[in-house]
């Protein structure tokens, strides 16, 4: 009787269950059809601006004359790029300050002696960092030559930059999207099929810096598949004098997934 009843038991078990095949197909559920590309762009424009980062650096044994003849080295810059080079106050400032007093370097059985004292200063260090923004990107030699000769110890960094970084930006994420979907047409076209609409978009990154130079150099005016690149705007990159601008690159890329219809 025990061993009937385990026998009907499987049988019921066996018709309530799926086929295999049918689970697997509800575990697993085909996803529509789509294709996923990536369309890049780059656009680049020459600096507008220029920011300068300079340091003054003073050394001497007297705290408050070293200070003095600090701040008359920021001062005498402050007067050259308002006055003469009639720059906006406000595109000058000062960064940072600091004074760094030396020690006597004594060996330890001097210390020990009494002969050298390791507290005594022999001179202080007063540093000042100057910021400068330069929109008449004319006057940058001059700008770097007087800033040395009024005492200017340190260029700590030179930045050339756009102020219409976002509309660059935007424009070349609308051109990455396109080649995304250029590419897209492309390769259906080759399999016979047709895109339809995207129904996945991500942004994957913007980048930009100087770049310098334009026309082939360190590879970087290569044509590639789905990548559009726009000559410089706002002029040729190219200036009067022993200044060379170059280009700032701006750069998107954009993933699309589209339907397949």
């Amino acid at each position: 009787m025990q061993t009937r009843i385990l026998t009907i038991l499987a049988l019921v078990f066996s018709l309530c269950a799926p086929p295999v095949s049918a689970q697997a197909a509800f575990l697993n559920p085909v996803s529509g059809r789509s294709i996923n590309v990536s369309g890049e762009a780059e656009i680049r424009v020459v600096p507008d601006q220029v920011l300068i980062a300079l340091t003054a650096e003073s050394r001497g044994p007297d705290l408050t004359a070293t200070q003095k003849k600090n701040d008359d080295i920021v001062k005498a810059l402050v007067s050259y790029t308002t006055e003469t080079q009639g720059l906006k106050k406000e595109h000058i400032q000062t960064d940072f300050t600091t004074v760094t007093p030396t020690y006597r370097s004594c060996r330890y059985e001097d210390e020990m002696s009494g002969q050298c004292n390791p507290l005594e200063i022999v001179y202080y260090s007063v540093r000042k960092g100057i910021q400068v923004r330069l929109t008449d990107l004319s006057r940058y030699e001059d700008l770097i030559t007087k800033s040395l000769q009024l005492g200017v110890t340190n260029i700590d960094n030179i930045q050339f930059v756009t102020t219409e970084l976002r509309k660059h930006r935007d424009a070349a994420r609308e051109k990455a999207a396109l080649a995304a979907r250029e590419k897209a047409q492309a390769i259906a076209a080759v399999l016979g099929v047709k895109i339809g609409k995207p129904i996945g978009i991500s942004v994957q990154n913007y980048s930009s810096y100087y770049w310098h130079g334009y026309g082939g150099q360190r590879g970087m005016n290569q044509m590639t598949q789905n990548v559009i690149q726009e000559a410089p705007t706002g002029g040729s990159g190219e200036s009067e004098g022993a200044l060379s601008l170059g280009q700032i690159k701006i750069t998107a890329t954009v993933n699309v997934t589209f339907e397949i219809e």
